[in-house]
């Protein structure tokens, strides 16, 4: 919280600070202390403002570092694995993807993940030893420290049923302990949709938002919960889990053990949404395509998506009452006609002083969301050291 408002507001004394963060002083003193030992955060006298002219020792404010160290972050997708190095600023300062199959990696996926950040390493001119920690986005549901206790549904042909079953029945443990060991520094792991939500909190479209919804659709469903400006993530950080919320009593079996979950009804990702009517596989880059061109089809399908999952939204913004919902910038394009039947159901489904009170946000950072994320995260770890 203390980093955001710095990044928000830049350089401030700690009594301002305070005041922007709403915390105790002495909680802010703690804090500081913590980043100045880390060399996150740096204390200087201020030489404007009005207050260079006053007598006596110069007030001091605080502002962030030039970055020094970097994090190194492994964000799975269901069809792969984006693997960055980034400064604590949010600076991407190299980044590649690798298209696998995270579920069923013969040795795991560390280890593809930790041999291309060695590359991206070498390109971007950083050295192994200046890596600060790093950080690995799941995308399941997931307890950190324990591990994912469900695999998505999607099971390839080769893999024989029993171990199928035996696959979903496991608990996958928690991938930051290889990560750590392998990279020597400190690692941890969350969910994809937590680690999207912290970015848009921190550096995009959920700056200054101390209460929203983050909502992933293109590369599954999923939410992240931003409440009173921190991650809330639950008892077991399963939090969020929004496709997993029966909205069908006689639907499909899903791989959490449920009946007729939201993911199951209306499709792993958007794309799965939208191949049914094409009846063959559909890239999304075709689906932006099609809405630019201004394909009635696809605006329907899309807006009848947005009014299905805005339906369940509608239950989650009377619960939490938030100021928005910040909706995945992946979509692009397609972020229009989906937010229109977001809107219709939440304004349908809620009473109106909540409904009229949420504002409905597209994301500002795309893929790269939980990436920065994932900064975001390792920047508030390091307080917490």
């Amino acid at each position: 919280m203390l980093l955001a408002a710095l990044r928000g507001h830049g350089a401030v004394t700690r009594a301002e600070l305070a005041g922007l963060t709403a915390l105790p002083k002495t909680t802010v003193a703690g804090v500081v202390n913590r980043l100045l030992t880390a060399g996150v955060v740096v204390e200087r006298p201020v030489a404007d403002r009005g207050r260079a002219s006053r007598a006596g020792r110069p007030p001091m404010v605080l502002d962030l570092a030039e970055p020094a160290g970097f994090v190194a972050v492994l964000s799975l997708t269901h069809v792969g694995m984006r693997v960055a190095v980034a400064s604590f600023d949010g600076v991407i300062r190299g980044r590649r993807d690798i298209p696998m199959d995270v579920l069923y990696a013969a040795g795991g996926v560390v280890g593809p993940g930790v041999r291309r950040l060695a590359e991206i390493l070498v390109d971007a001119g950083v050295n192994a030893g200046q890596l600060d920690c790093a950080v690995i986005g799941v995308p399941a549901p997931f307890t950190r420290g324990a591990g994912s206790a469900m695999a998505p549904i999607r099971e390839p042909s080769p893999e024989p049923v029993t171990q199928r079953r035996a696959l979903l029945a496991g608990l996958r443990p928690d991938p930051a302990i290889e990560l750590g060991d392998r990279l020597g520094v400190p690692a941890s792991a969350d969910n994809d949709a937590n680690l999207a939500a912290l970015g848009e909190a921190v550096f995009g479209a959920g700056r200054g938002v101390d209460n929203f919804v983050y909502l992933k659709v293109v590369d599954g469903v999923g939410v992240g919960l931003i409440l009173n400006g921190r991650l809330y993530r639950g008892a077991q950080g399963l939090a969020g889990e929004l496709a997993h919320v029966q909205v069908r009593d006689d639907g499909p079996w899903c791989a959490c053990g449920g009946r007729g979950c939201l993911r199951s009804v209306v499709g792993f990702s958007m794309v799965a949404v939208l191949e049914p009517a094409y009846q063959r596989p559909v890239a999304f880059g075709e689906v932006l395509a099609l809405v630019a061109a201004g394909d009635p089809g696809i605006r329907r399908i899309l807006s009848d998506a947005g009014r299905r999952i805005g339906r369940v939204l509608a239950d989650v913004c009377v619960v939490l009452n938030p100021e928005a919902i910040v909706v995945d910038g992946m979509l692009r394009a397609a972020a229009e006609p989906f937010l229109a039947g977001v809107r219709d159901a939440i304004e349908r489904h809620t009473p109106n002083n909540i409904g009229q009170g949420v504002r409905l946000l597209a994301g500002e950072l795309g893929e790269e969301a939980e990436i920065l994320g994932a900064v975001a995260l390792a920047g508030a770890e390091l307080v917490d050291r």
